[in-house]
Protein backbone atom coordinates (compact mmCIF):
# COMPACT_ATOMS: atom_id res chain seq x y z
CA UNK A 1 0.00 0.00 0.00
CA UNK A 2 1.47 3.41 -0.93
CA UNK A 3 2.57 5.90 1.71
CA UNK A 4 -0.28 8.23 0.76
CA UNK A 5 -2.87 5.69 1.86
CA UNK A 6 -1.17 3.92 4.76
CA UNK A 7 -3.84 3.12 7.33
CA UNK A 8 -1.83 4.62 10.22
CA UNK A 9 -1.93 3.45 13.79
CA UNK A 10 -3.88 4.57 16.86
CA UNK A 11 -2.86 3.89 20.44
CA UNK A 12 -4.57 5.25 23.55
CA UNK A 13 -2.09 6.47 26.15
CA UNK A 14 -2.39 5.59 29.82
CA UNK A 15 -3.01 9.22 30.77
CA UNK A 16 -5.82 9.43 28.22
CA UNK A 17 -7.27 6.19 29.57
CA UNK A 18 -7.30 7.60 33.11
CA UNK A 19 -9.25 10.60 31.86
CA UNK A 20 -11.78 8.45 30.04
CA UNK A 21 -12.34 5.64 32.60
CA UNK A 22 -12.01 4.61 36.22
CA UNK A 23 -11.28 1.29 37.89
CA UNK A 24 -12.70 0.28 41.29
CA UNK A 25 -11.01 -1.88 43.91
CA UNK A 26 -12.53 -5.07 42.40
CA UNK A 27 -11.10 -4.40 38.90
CA UNK A 28 -14.39 -3.16 37.41
CA UNK A 29 -13.79 -0.63 34.63
CA UNK A 30 -16.24 2.21 33.96
CA UNK A 31 -16.06 4.47 30.90
CA UNK A 32 -16.85 8.11 31.61
CA UNK A 33 -19.12 10.26 29.55
CA UNK A 34 -17.83 13.51 28.10
CA UNK A 35 -19.28 15.51 31.01
CA UNK A 36 -18.00 13.01 33.54
CA UNK A 37 -14.54 13.21 31.98
CA UNK A 38 -14.60 16.98 32.50
CA UNK A 39 -15.68 16.64 36.09
CA UNK A 40 -13.01 14.02 36.76
CA UNK A 41 -10.37 16.30 35.34
CA UNK A 42 -11.56 19.12 37.61
CA UNK A 43 -11.58 16.83 40.62
CA UNK A 44 -8.06 15.65 39.85
CA UNK A 45 -6.87 19.20 39.68
CA UNK A 46 -8.61 20.04 42.95
CA UNK A 47 -7.10 17.03 44.68
CA UNK A 48 -3.67 18.10 43.60
CA UNK A 49 -4.13 21.57 45.04
CA UNK A 50 -5.46 20.19 48.37
CA UNK A 51 -2.22 18.41 48.92
CA UNK A 52 -0.39 21.79 49.11
CA UNK A 53 -2.01 22.93 52.38
CA UNK A 54 -4.95 23.28 54.67
CA UNK A 55 -6.36 26.12 52.57
CA UNK A 56 -7.23 23.54 50.02
CA UNK A 57 -9.38 21.45 52.38
CA UNK A 58 -12.62 22.91 51.15
CA UNK A 59 -11.66 22.48 47.60
CA UNK A 60 -10.65 18.85 48.17
CA UNK A 61 -14.03 18.14 49.61
CA UNK A 62 -15.51 19.66 46.57
CA UNK A 63 -13.36 17.33 44.50
CA UNK A 64 -14.65 14.33 46.45
CA UNK A 65 -18.19 15.47 45.83
CA UNK A 66 -17.44 15.81 42.14
CA UNK A 67 -16.03 12.30 42.08
CA UNK A 68 -19.18 10.95 43.56
CA UNK A 69 -21.30 12.75 40.98
CA UNK A 70 -19.25 11.24 38.14
CA UNK A 71 -20.68 7.87 38.89
CA UNK A 72 -23.93 8.97 37.37
CA UNK A 73 -22.21 9.51 33.90
CA UNK A 74 -20.48 6.16 33.62
CA UNK A 75 -20.83 3.11 31.38
CA UNK A 76 -19.74 -0.27 32.56
CA UNK A 77 -16.97 -1.71 30.36
CA UNK A 78 -15.91 -4.91 32.10
CA UNK A 79 -13.80 -6.43 34.85
CA UNK A 80 -10.11 -7.31 34.93
CA UNK A 81 -9.61 -8.75 38.45
CA UNK A 82 -6.32 -9.35 40.14
CA UNK A 83 -4.54 -6.59 38.25
CA UNK A 84 -3.45 -3.06 38.86
CA UNK A 85 -5.46 -0.08 37.65
CA UNK A 86 -2.98 0.51 34.85
CA UNK A 87 -3.17 -3.09 33.68
CA UNK A 88 -6.99 -3.01 33.71
CA UNK A 89 -7.06 0.23 31.71
CA UNK A 90 -4.47 -1.03 29.19
CA UNK A 91 -6.41 -4.24 28.70
CA UNK A 92 -9.59 -2.42 27.69
CA UNK A 93 -7.86 0.35 25.67
CA UNK A 94 -6.18 -2.34 23.56
CA UNK A 95 -9.63 -3.57 22.59
CA UNK A 96 -10.67 -0.05 21.62
CA UNK A 97 -7.41 0.59 19.73
CA UNK A 98 -7.96 -2.62 17.79
CA UNK A 99 -11.40 -1.37 16.73
CA UNK A 100 -9.96 2.06 15.90
CA UNK A 101 -7.15 0.58 13.79
CA UNK A 102 -9.63 -1.56 11.88
CA UNK A 103 -11.46 1.65 11.06
CA UNK A 104 -8.21 3.24 9.86
CA UNK A 105 -7.53 0.21 7.68
CA UNK A 106 -11.02 0.47 6.23
CA UNK A 107 -10.40 4.14 5.46
CA UNK A 108 -7.30 3.16 3.49
CA UNK A 109 -9.32 0.56 1.59
CA UNK A 110 -11.93 3.19 0.73
CA UNK A 111 -9.29 5.67 -0.45
CA UNK A 112 -7.66 3.05 -2.71
CA UNK A 113 -10.99 1.59 -3.88
CA UNK A 114 -9.62 -1.78 -2.82
CA UNK A 115 -13.07 -3.36 -2.80
CA UNK A 116 -16.60 -2.75 -4.00
CA UNK A 117 -18.75 -0.09 -2.39
CA UNK A 118 -21.08 -2.80 -1.15
CA UNK A 119 -18.30 -4.72 0.64
CA UNK A 120 -16.84 -1.51 2.05
CA UNK A 121 -20.24 -0.39 3.33
CA UNK A 122 -20.80 -3.76 4.99
CA UNK A 123 -17.44 -3.47 6.76
CA UNK A 124 -18.19 0.10 7.85
CA UNK A 125 -21.66 -0.82 9.15
CA UNK A 126 -20.17 -3.75 11.08
CA UNK A 127 -17.63 -1.46 12.76
CA UNK A 128 -20.30 1.12 13.58
CA UNK A 129 -22.59 -1.53 15.03
CA UNK A 130 -19.71 -2.86 17.11
CA UNK A 131 -18.94 0.65 18.34
CA UNK A 132 -22.59 1.33 19.18
CA UNK A 133 -23.09 -2.04 20.80
CA UNK A 134 -20.52 -1.74 23.56
CA UNK A 135 -18.79 0.52 26.08
CA UNK A 136 -15.19 1.41 25.25
CA UNK A 137 -12.22 3.03 26.86
CA UNK A 138 -10.94 5.48 24.25
CA UNK A 139 -11.80 8.40 22.00
CA UNK A 140 -15.12 7.07 20.69
CA UNK A 141 -16.16 10.47 19.30
CA UNK A 142 -13.10 10.54 17.02
CA UNK A 143 -13.75 6.98 15.90
CA UNK A 144 -17.39 7.76 15.18
CA UNK A 145 -16.45 10.80 13.08
CA UNK A 146 -14.09 8.61 11.05
CA UNK A 147 -16.85 6.06 10.42
CA UNK A 148 -19.28 8.85 9.48
CA UNK A 149 -16.79 10.26 6.96
CA UNK A 150 -16.23 6.77 5.58
CA UNK A 151 -19.95 6.48 4.93
CA UNK A 152 -19.79 9.58 2.75
CA UNK A 153 -16.73 8.29 0.89
CA UNK A 154 -18.38 4.93 0.32
CA UNK A 155 -21.50 6.65 -1.01
CA UNK A 156 -19.37 8.59 -3.50
CA UNK A 157 -17.65 5.34 -4.49
CA UNK A 158 -21.06 3.72 -5.01
CA UNK A 159 -22.11 6.55 -7.37
CA UNK A 160 -18.90 6.11 -9.39
CA UNK A 161 -19.34 2.34 -9.50
CA UNK A 162 -22.88 2.79 -10.72
CA UNK A 163 -21.71 5.06 -13.55
CA UNK A 164 -18.94 2.61 -14.46
CA UNK A 165 -21.34 -0.31 -14.33
CA UNK A 166 -23.83 1.49 -16.58
CA UNK A 167 -21.04 2.26 -19.04
CA UNK A 168 -19.83 -1.36 -18.96
CA UNK A 169 -23.39 -2.60 -19.47
CA UNK A 170 -23.79 -0.26 -22.45
CA UNK A 171 -20.55 -1.62 -23.93
CA UNK A 172 -21.71 -5.20 -23.37
CA UNK A 173 -25.03 -4.44 -25.06
CA UNK A 174 -23.21 -2.83 -27.99
CA UNK A 175 -21.15 -6.00 -28.45
CA UNK A 176 -24.32 -8.07 -28.21
CA UNK A 177 -25.91 -5.88 -30.89
CA UNK A 178 -22.93 -6.40 -33.22
CA UNK A 179 -23.11 -10.18 -32.74
CA UNK A 180 -26.88 -10.26 -33.28
CA UNK A 181 -26.75 -7.93 -36.30
CA UNK A 182 -24.15 -10.07 -38.07
CA UNK A 183 -26.11 -13.24 -37.28
CA UNK A 184 -29.23 -11.63 -38.75
CA UNK A 185 -27.31 -10.65 -41.90
CA UNK A 186 -26.16 -14.25 -42.34
CA UNK A 187 -29.72 -15.49 -41.81
CA UNK A 188 -31.12 -12.97 -44.33
CA UNK A 189 -28.62 -13.77 -47.12
CA UNK A 190 -29.89 -15.31 -50.36
CA UNK A 191 -29.61 -19.10 -49.91
CA UNK A 192 -28.67 -19.50 -53.56
CA UNK A 193 -25.60 -17.26 -53.26
CA UNK A 194 -24.71 -17.99 -49.63
CA UNK A 195 -21.30 -19.61 -49.09
CA UNK A 196 -22.65 -22.08 -46.57
CA UNK A 197 -19.41 -23.56 -45.31
CA UNK A 198 -17.83 -20.24 -44.32
CA UNK A 199 -21.21 -18.86 -43.18
CA UNK A 200 -21.77 -21.82 -40.86
CA UNK A 201 -18.27 -21.45 -39.46
CA UNK A 202 -18.89 -17.75 -38.85
CA UNK A 203 -22.21 -18.45 -37.14
CA UNK A 204 -20.40 -20.83 -34.78
CA UNK A 205 -17.82 -18.14 -34.04
CA UNK A 206 -20.61 -15.68 -33.23
CA UNK A 207 -22.14 -18.17 -30.78
CA UNK A 208 -18.75 -18.63 -29.10
CA UNK A 209 -18.38 -14.85 -28.88
CA UNK A 210 -21.83 -14.65 -27.27
CA UNK A 211 -20.86 -17.21 -24.59
CA UNK A 212 -17.57 -15.40 -23.96
CA UNK A 213 -19.44 -12.13 -23.45
CA UNK A 214 -21.70 -13.78 -20.90
CA UNK A 215 -18.66 -14.61 -18.74
CA UNK A 216 -17.36 -11.04 -18.70
CA UNK A 217 -18.35 -8.78 -15.80
CA UNK A 218 -20.67 -7.13 -15.16
CA UNK A 219 -23.33 -9.75 -15.70
CA UNK A 220 -26.38 -8.51 -17.56
CA UNK A 221 -29.81 -8.91 -16.08
CA UNK A 222 -32.34 -11.18 -17.71
CA UNK A 223 -34.40 -8.19 -18.87
CA UNK A 224 -31.30 -6.64 -20.48
CA UNK A 225 -30.05 -9.78 -22.21
CA UNK A 226 -33.32 -11.47 -23.24
CA UNK A 227 -34.22 -9.17 -26.21
CA UNK A 228 -30.80 -9.73 -27.78
CA UNK A 229 -30.81 -13.46 -27.07
CA UNK A 230 -34.25 -13.89 -28.65
CA UNK A 231 -33.07 -12.12 -31.82
CA UNK A 232 -29.85 -14.14 -31.89
CA UNK A 233 -31.68 -17.42 -31.33
CA UNK A 234 -34.21 -16.54 -34.06
CA UNK A 235 -31.40 -15.68 -36.50
CA UNK A 236 -29.61 -18.97 -35.80
CA UNK A 237 -32.86 -20.88 -36.18
CA UNK A 238 -33.63 -19.20 -39.52
CA UNK A 239 -30.06 -19.79 -40.69
CA UNK A 240 -30.18 -23.50 -39.82
CA UNK A 241 -33.59 -23.87 -41.44
CA UNK A 242 -32.42 -22.23 -44.68
CA UNK A 243 -29.22 -24.27 -44.67
CA UNK A 244 -31.08 -27.57 -44.28
CA UNK A 245 -33.57 -26.57 -46.99
CA UNK A 246 -30.74 -25.55 -49.33
CA UNK A 247 -28.82 -28.78 -48.94
CA UNK A 248 -31.98 -30.84 -49.17
CA UNK A 249 -32.87 -29.12 -52.43
CA UNK A 250 -29.32 -29.42 -53.68
CA UNK A 251 -29.20 -33.12 -52.87
CA UNK A 252 -32.39 -33.57 -54.86
CA UNK A 253 -30.93 -31.63 -57.80
CA UNK A 254 -27.71 -33.62 -57.61
CA UNK A 255 -29.72 -36.82 -57.75
CA UNK A 256 -31.50 -35.66 -60.91
CA UNK A 257 -28.22 -34.49 -62.49
CA UNK A 258 -26.61 -37.84 -61.69
CA UNK A 259 -29.47 -39.67 -63.37
CA UNK A 260 -29.30 -37.54 -66.55
CA UNK A 261 -25.53 -37.88 -66.76
CA UNK A 262 -25.76 -41.65 -66.40
CA UNK A 263 -27.94 -41.62 -69.50
CA UNK A 264 -25.44 -39.42 -71.36
CA UNK A 265 -22.61 -41.76 -70.38
CA UNK A 266 -24.57 -44.74 -71.70
CA UNK A 267 -25.13 -42.98 -75.04
CA UNK A 268 -21.44 -41.97 -75.23
CA UNK A 269 -20.32 -45.52 -74.56
CA UNK A 270 -22.62 -46.80 -77.32
CA UNK A 271 -20.93 -44.50 -79.86
CA UNK A 272 -17.31 -45.00 -78.79
CA UNK A 273 -16.57 -47.73 -81.36
CA UNK A 274 -18.35 -46.06 -84.29
CA UNK A 275 -16.36 -45.66 -87.50
CA UNK A 276 -18.86 -43.24 -89.04
CA UNK A 277 -16.62 -40.40 -87.95
CA UNK A 278 -18.46 -37.36 -89.33
CA UNK A 279 -21.95 -37.92 -87.88
CA UNK A 280 -20.56 -39.46 -84.70
CA UNK A 281 -18.34 -36.43 -84.08
CA UNK A 282 -21.40 -34.19 -84.30
CA UNK A 283 -23.27 -36.56 -82.01
CA UNK A 284 -20.50 -36.28 -79.40
CA UNK A 285 -20.63 -32.50 -79.66
CA UNK A 286 -24.35 -32.59 -78.93
CA UNK A 287 -23.73 -34.91 -75.96
CA UNK A 288 -21.15 -32.44 -74.63
CA UNK A 289 -23.63 -29.57 -74.92
CA UNK A 290 -26.20 -31.59 -73.00
CA UNK A 291 -23.60 -32.47 -70.36
CA UNK A 292 -22.75 -28.80 -69.80
CA UNK A 293 -26.41 -27.86 -69.67
CA UNK A 294 -26.94 -30.29 -66.76
CA UNK A 295 -24.74 -28.28 -64.43
CA UNK A 296 -22.54 -29.59 -61.64
CA UNK A 297 -23.56 -32.43 -59.39
CA UNK A 298 -22.02 -33.61 -56.15
CA UNK A 299 -18.26 -33.21 -56.60
CA UNK A 300 -17.20 -36.78 -55.90
CA UNK A 301 -19.99 -38.29 -58.02
CA UNK A 302 -19.67 -35.70 -60.77
CA UNK A 303 -15.92 -36.17 -61.13
CA UNK A 304 -16.32 -39.95 -61.39
CA UNK A 305 -19.06 -39.59 -64.02
CA UNK A 306 -17.01 -37.10 -66.01
CA UNK A 307 -14.10 -39.57 -66.06
CA UNK A 308 -16.34 -42.26 -67.54
CA UNK A 309 -17.93 -39.86 -70.05
CA UNK A 310 -14.55 -38.54 -71.16
CA UNK A 311 -13.14 -42.06 -71.44
CA UNK A 312 -15.85 -43.02 -73.97
CA UNK A 313 -15.10 -39.89 -76.03
CA UNK A 314 -11.37 -40.57 -75.90
CA UNK A 315 -11.88 -44.03 -77.38
CA UNK A 316 -13.81 -42.62 -80.31
CA UNK A 317 -11.63 -39.56 -80.99
CA UNK A 318 -8.43 -41.60 -80.71
CA UNK A 319 -9.76 -43.97 -83.40
CA UNK A 320 -10.90 -41.01 -85.51
CA UNK A 321 -7.56 -39.24 -85.21
CA UNK A 322 -5.74 -42.42 -86.17
CA UNK A 323 -7.96 -42.81 -89.25
CA UNK A 324 -7.47 -39.15 -90.17
CA UNK A 325 -3.72 -39.55 -89.81
CA UNK A 326 -3.78 -42.40 -92.34
CA UNK A 327 -5.90 -40.34 -94.72
CA UNK A 328 -3.65 -37.31 -94.31
CA UNK A 329 -0.62 -39.45 -95.17
CA UNK A 330 -2.39 -40.54 -98.37
CA UNK A 331 -3.33 -36.92 -99.23
CA UNK A 332 0.19 -35.57 -98.70
CA UNK A 333 1.13 -36.11 -102.37
CA UNK A 334 -2.06 -34.31 -103.49
CA UNK A 335 -1.05 -31.33 -101.37
CA UNK A 336 2.31 -31.10 -103.12
CA UNK A 337 0.57 -31.00 -106.52
CA UNK A 338 -1.85 -28.28 -105.43
CA UNK A 339 0.98 -26.22 -103.91
CA UNK A 340 2.70 -26.30 -107.34
CA UNK A 341 -0.52 -25.41 -109.19
CA UNK A 342 -1.14 -22.49 -106.77
CA UNK A 343 2.34 -21.11 -107.44
CA UNK A 344 1.73 -21.20 -111.22
CA UNK A 345 -1.66 -19.48 -110.82
CA UNK A 346 -0.10 -16.70 -108.72
CA UNK A 347 2.51 -16.10 -111.45
CA UNK A 348 -0.35 -15.16 -113.87
CA UNK A 349 -1.53 -12.37 -111.58
CA UNK A 350 -2.49 -9.51 -111.64
CA UNK A 351 -4.47 -10.59 -114.77
CA UNK A 352 -4.07 -7.27 -116.61
CA UNK A 353 -5.01 -9.10 -119.87
CA UNK A 354 -7.36 -11.93 -118.85
CA UNK A 355 -8.07 -13.00 -122.48
CA UNK A 356 -4.39 -13.75 -123.00
CA UNK A 357 -4.10 -16.12 -120.01
CA UNK A 358 -7.63 -17.53 -119.89
CA UNK A 359 -6.76 -20.91 -121.40
CA UNK A 360 -3.74 -21.38 -119.14
CA UNK A 361 -5.78 -20.28 -116.12
CA UNK A 362 -8.53 -22.85 -116.74
CA UNK A 363 -6.00 -25.57 -117.45
CA UNK A 364 -4.38 -24.95 -114.06
CA UNK A 365 -7.81 -25.11 -112.36
CA UNK A 366 -8.42 -28.46 -114.03
CA UNK A 367 -5.11 -29.73 -112.67
CA UNK A 368 -6.11 -28.46 -109.22
CA UNK A 369 -9.37 -30.41 -109.27
CA UNK A 370 -7.68 -33.51 -110.60
CA UNK A 371 -5.15 -33.47 -107.75
CA UNK A 372 -7.83 -34.57 -105.29
CA UNK A 373 -8.21 -33.98 -101.52
CA UNK A 374 -5.51 -32.61 -99.24
CA UNK A 375 -4.90 -33.32 -95.51
CA UNK A 376 -7.57 -31.93 -93.23
CA UNK A 377 -5.22 -29.43 -91.62
CA UNK A 378 -4.41 -27.83 -95.01
CA UNK A 379 -7.92 -27.67 -96.50
CA UNK A 380 -8.83 -24.21 -95.24
CA UNK A 381 -5.47 -22.69 -96.16
CA UNK A 382 -5.46 -24.06 -99.69
CA UNK A 383 -9.08 -23.23 -100.42
CA UNK A 384 -8.55 -19.65 -99.17
CA UNK A 385 -5.50 -19.16 -101.41
CA UNK A 386 -7.38 -20.50 -104.45
CA UNK A 387 -10.36 -18.24 -103.76
CA UNK A 388 -8.15 -15.15 -103.76
CA UNK A 389 -6.80 -16.08 -107.19
CA UNK A 390 -10.28 -16.80 -108.60
CA UNK A 391 -11.68 -13.52 -107.24
CA UNK A 392 -8.84 -11.57 -108.84
CA UNK A 393 -9.41 -13.23 -112.23
CA UNK A 394 -13.16 -12.63 -112.03
CA UNK A 395 -12.68 -8.94 -111.27
CA UNK A 396 -10.19 -8.60 -114.15
CA UNK A 397 -12.69 -10.16 -116.57
CA UNK A 398 -15.47 -7.86 -115.43
CA UNK A 399 -13.25 -4.80 -115.87
CA UNK A 400 -12.22 -5.95 -119.36
CA UNK A 401 -15.84 -6.53 -120.32
CA UNK A 402 -16.82 -3.05 -119.19
CA UNK A 403 -14.10 -1.58 -121.37
CA UNK A 404 -14.98 -3.58 -124.48
CA UNK A 405 -18.79 -3.52 -124.29
CA UNK A 406 -20.09 -1.83 -127.58
CA UNK A 407 -22.94 -0.07 -125.83
CA UNK A 408 -20.62 1.28 -123.17
CA UNK A 409 -18.13 2.40 -125.80
CA UNK A 410 -20.90 4.18 -127.74
CA UNK A 411 -21.95 6.09 -124.64
CA UNK A 412 -18.35 7.05 -123.96
CA UNK A 413 -17.82 8.24 -127.55
CA UNK A 414 -20.98 10.34 -127.40
CA UNK A 415 -19.88 11.94 -124.13
CA UNK A 416 -16.41 12.61 -125.56
CA UNK A 417 -17.92 14.31 -128.63
CA UNK A 418 -20.06 16.52 -126.44
CA UNK A 419 -17.11 17.39 -124.26
CA UNK A 420 -14.94 18.17 -127.30
CA UNK A 421 -17.59 20.59 -128.55
CA UNK A 422 -17.89 22.23 -125.12
CA UNK A 423 -14.10 22.48 -124.79
CA UNK A 424 -13.81 24.17 -128.17
CA UNK A 425 -16.39 26.77 -127.14
CA UNK A 426 -14.61 27.40 -123.82
CA UNK A 427 -11.29 27.85 -125.66
CA UNK A 428 -12.89 30.51 -127.87
CA UNK A 429 -14.34 32.30 -124.82
CA UNK A 430 -10.94 32.23 -123.15
CA UNK A 431 -9.28 33.69 -126.23
CA UNK A 432 -11.86 36.51 -126.38
CA UNK A 433 -11.41 37.23 -122.64
CA UNK A 434 -7.64 37.42 -123.00
CA UNK A 435 -8.06 39.75 -125.97
CA UNK A 436 -10.35 41.96 -123.91
CA UNK A 437 -8.00 41.81 -120.90
CA UNK A 438 -10.81 41.05 -118.47
CA UNK A 439 -9.04 39.13 -115.67
CA UNK A 440 -12.23 37.97 -113.92
CA UNK A 441 -13.66 36.46 -117.12
CA UNK A 442 -10.26 34.96 -117.93
CA UNK A 443 -10.14 33.20 -114.57
CA UNK A 444 -13.68 31.84 -114.89
CA UNK A 445 -13.02 30.60 -118.43
CA UNK A 446 -9.77 28.90 -117.42
CA UNK A 447 -11.45 27.15 -114.48
CA UNK A 448 -14.36 25.92 -116.62
CA UNK A 449 -11.99 24.74 -119.37
CA UNK A 450 -9.75 22.83 -116.91
CA UNK A 451 -12.77 21.06 -115.38
CA UNK A 452 -13.99 19.85 -118.79
CA UNK A 453 -10.48 18.70 -119.83
CA UNK A 454 -10.08 16.71 -116.60
CA UNK A 455 -13.46 15.10 -117.10
CA UNK A 456 -12.54 14.08 -120.67
CA UNK A 457 -9.27 12.50 -119.52
CA UNK A 458 -11.12 10.37 -116.94
CA UNK A 459 -13.64 9.10 -119.52
CA UNK A 460 -10.89 8.37 -122.02
CA UNK A 461 -8.88 6.42 -119.44
CA UNK A 462 -11.94 4.32 -118.43
CA UNK A 463 -12.49 3.51 -122.09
Amino acid sequence: MSAAVRPGHHETTLDEARRRARVDEDGHVFALSSSAEAQAATAEAATGEAATGEAATGEAATGEAATGEAATGEAYVGQYPGATVEEALQYFTRKFDELYNRALLLRARVETAADSAKALRESRDALLAELDGGAWVGDTDSLRSILTALGEGIDARAVLEKEQAEKAVAEHLAVREEIVAEAERLAAADPATQHWKSAQQRMGELFDAWKAEQKKPPRLTKSQEDPYWKRFRAARSTFDKERRAFFSHRDKEHGEIKKVKEELIARAEELQHSTDFGPTTKAYHRLMDEWKACGRGARRTDDAQWTRFRAAQDVFFAARDAANAEVDAEYGANLEVKEQVLQELEKLMPFSAPDAVRDEYHALLARWDAAGRVPRGDVKRMEGALKRVQDAFREAEQAHWRRTDPETMARQNSMLAQLDETIAGLERELADARAAGDSRVIAEAEEALEARLSWRRMIAEDG
